[in-house]
């Protein structure tokens, strides 16, 4: 796996994050969406990851569905600057799960 990809990486998941705040925000406000409106940035992560068909499983999924939950618990921001620390926790993550 290379790290020449690392920054690329970190800004989709910050991304990701900053629309999960907007489709789950919405979801709390009664309007379904979460379901329709999934960008599936988790592939390209793959990708950009080089990550062996044989290392993708359903916890790397899930847990990167874990942080994508976690957004709604950081501030809203313009830019979505606030989930600049948990793009990088999801990240430095997904990483170690790989490598184990």
């Amino acid at each position: 796996m290379h790290s020449k990809n690392e920054q690329l990486i970190i800004d989709l998941i910050q991304q990701d994050l900053k629309h999960c705040q907007l489709v789950y925000g919405l979801e709390q406000l009664g309007l379904q969406g979460s379901s329709i409106h999934h960008l599936d940035i988790l592939e390209i992560i793959y990708q950009l990851m080089q990550i062996p068909r044989e290392k993708k499983n359903d916890y790397l999924a899930e847990t990167y569905a874990a942080f994508m939950s976690m957004a709604t618990e950081y501030e809203v921001t313009p830019l979505g600057e606030s989930l600049r620390p948990l793009a990088k926790d999801c990240y430095h993550r997904l990483k170690y799960l790989v490598e184990l």
